[in-house]
C-alpha cells in the first residue's frame, strides 16, 4: 500500500536538511572514514578532492563491500559500529573509542561511490523520498544554485513523516 504524497507534510529539502555536513578527503585512509562515521554517528558522508570539490559519497556499506573484497581487517571494526545500540552504551563510552585496524591500506577513493544524488533546496518531501527509493540510497545532497548546501538522510524523511 503506497502512501499518498498529497497527504505528506508540505516540507522541502531546505526544511529537512542538515547544513553542518561532515566530509572527508578522497585521499584519507579508510580507517579515518570509519573513525569519522563513528564519531559523528552517521552512516555516510560526502567525499571531496584537494580543491574541496565533491567527488563522491562514502558509506559504511561501501567500506564493508571494499574490505570484504580486499580481505581487510577493518571490516570487524565497522561491523562493531553497527552492533552497538545506544541503549547498550555506558555513559563514558565514546564512538571515537571504536578500534579500527590500521592493517587496511585502502583509501576513501578506493571504496567511495562516485555517483552523487542531489535535490534542489525547494524539492518537496515526496521528491526526496522517491529519489531515495529509486536509487536505493540513504542520503541526498541538497543544492541551491548548483552549490551543495546541506544533506537529507532517509531518517530525516521518516522523522518529517511522523511530525
Amino acid at each position: 500500500m503506497a502512501l499518498d504524497p498529497k497527504a505528506w507534510p508540505a516540507k522541502t529539502a531546505g526544511d529537512l536538511m542538515k547544513t553542518e555536513v561532515v566530509t572527508i578527503p578522497e585521499t584519507a585512509p579508510l580507517t579515518e572514514a570509519v573513525r569519522r562515521l563513528a564519531e559523528h554517528r552517521i552512516s555516510g558522508m560526502p567525499v571531496t578532492n584537494e580543491s574541496g570539490h565533491l567527488t563522491g559519497v562514502i558509506s559504511i556499506r561501501d567500506i564493508l563491500d571494499y574490505e570484504s573484497q580486499e580481505g581487510g581487517a577493518s571490516t570487524l571494526a565497522v561491523r562493531s559500529f553497527y552492533a552497538v545500540a545506544d541503549d547498550d552504551l555506558d555513559d563514558d563510552f565514546e564512538f571515537g573509542d571504536v578500534e579500527v585496524s590500521e592493517d587496511s591500506g585502502g583509501l576513501v577513493s578506493d571504496a567511495m561511490t562516485a555517483e552523487v544524488h542531489s535535490v534542489d533546496v525547494q524539492a518537496p518531501l515526496s521528491e526526496i523520498a522517491t529519489k531515495l527509493v529509486e536509487h536505493r540510497i540513504h542520503r541526498v545532497l541538497v543544492s541551491r544554485n548548483h552549490k551543495h548546501v546541506g544533506i537529507v538522510s532517509a531518517m530525516d524523511v521518516l522523522a518529517a513523516l511522523l511530525d
